[in-house]
This record gives C-alpha cells, sequence and structure tokens, in this order.
C-alpha cells in the first residue's frame, strides 16, 4: 500500500502545472534576496564588520550579489530617523521589504545557500545550528557589558562618558573586559570546542 501511495504521489506531482508546483525554501530564499536580478540587495551598516559582517559573509557564501553600504558615523545623525527602528543593520529586499533583525538576515541569507551547507534542510541538523546561533547570542550578550562600560557607560549605572574621570574609567575598563576574558571567553570556547569535536 505505501508502495501504491508512493506512486500515486508521484503522478500526481508530475501532472501538476509548473506553476502550481511547490517551490523548495532555498528558491524560496533566493527570490526573496535576488529577486529579477534588476534591483540589488541592499545592506547598510557602519564601517565596520559589527553584526553585518556574518551576513555578509553569508550572503558571500550563498552566491547572492548585494550593495554593501557602509554608513559613515558622521551620517548616522541623518540616517537614524530614516530606519525602521533607529539601528542598523538593516536589508532592504529587491521587492522594498525591509528586514532589521541581523539575525533574520543571517537565517535568510543561510536558507539562500544552494548547497545547504549553512542551514541544512535536515531538522534534527537545523536544530544543531539553532544551538551554536543561540550560544553566540549568549556569549555576545556576556560580552555587551565591556563593550558598553567604554562607549556608554551610564547603561551600567556608571557616569557618561564626559562626566567620568578618565583615570576611573580607564581602569574599569580594564577590569570589565580582563574579567570576560579570563572567566567568560574560556567558558564560551569550550563549549564551542565541545561542537566542533562533536562533529568530527
Amino acid at each position: 500500500l505505501e508502495a501504491v501511495a508512493d506512486h500515486t504521489t508521484q503522478i500526481i506531482v508530475t501532472c501538476l502545472p509548473h506553476s502550481t508546483m511547490p517551490k523548495s525554501n532555498i528558491d524560496q530564499a533566493r527570490d526573496l534576496l535576488i529577486g529579477d536580478g534588476k534591483t540589488p540587495l541592499k545592506l547598510e551598516y557602519f564601517p565596520i564588520e559589527g553584526l553585518a559582517e556574518q551576513v555578509r559573509i553569508a550572503l558571500a557564501v550563498a552566491d547572492v550579489p548585494f550593495d554593501d553600504i557602509r554608513i559613515g558615523y558622521d551620517e548616522w545623525g541623518e540616517k537614524k530617523s530614516t530606519t525602521r527602528h533607529g539601528q542598523l543593520p538593516e536589508m532592504t529586499l529587491p521587492n522594498g521589504v525591509v528586514v532589521t533583525e541581523s539575525m533574520a538576515m543571517l537565517r535568510l541569507a543561510g536558507e539562500a545557500d544552494p548547497e545547504g551547507k549553512l542551514y541544512p534542510s535536515d531538522l534534527a541538523a537545523r536544530v544543531k545550528v539553532e544551538g551554536i546561533l543561540g550560544l553566540v547570542e549568549d556569549m555576545a550578550r556576556a560580552w555587551r557589558p565591556s563593550l558598553f562600560v567604554f562607549h556608554r557607560p551610564e547603561l551600567l549605572g556608571h557616569p557618561s562618558s564626559d562626566k567620568w574621570e578618565n583615570d576611573i574609567k580607564v581602569a574599569t575598563v580594564k577590569k570589565v573586559r580582563s574579567n570576560f576574558v579570563d572567566k567568560g571567553l574560556p567558558r564560551f570556547m569550550e563549549y564551542f570546542t565541545n561542537y566542533i569535536k562533536e562533529s568530527g
């Protein structure tokens, strides 16, 4: 019965008009990112690696052309009011839709990889990828105080940069960052090392 059912399904799928054939996730992702090829995909971010670098790499691996637009810090004040959430990166698809979260961009770019190297269609393999992506976000969250303590110390309960005595600020920044490098970073590196060993 299973063989008959499979054969019947094959006949039905074969007889379907091409226009009604369901597209694969890869094809859908590439359609979103490339469109008709006339309007380029745009990725906008500051002139640093930061949150956009992983997206740039994924797009390159997936062979998706895009305009890599770097917004200078002197342009940001004017640009900020035109962004959807007042932040970068932003990805503008050929159809005009704006994607605002870097992880959404990363997953879409990964889905567009024709060889499935980045975001496998197999659910068991994808769960592992999602686990690692979550771990990357955990590490970024743990590192964030080390970044903000210098650039935006008031978010961590310290005086703002213009009001914080420089010697105290320098000592505090060193302490926070040294703590992450000595304790937080080795812990995450051990987790990633274990993933690598498990994958062979």
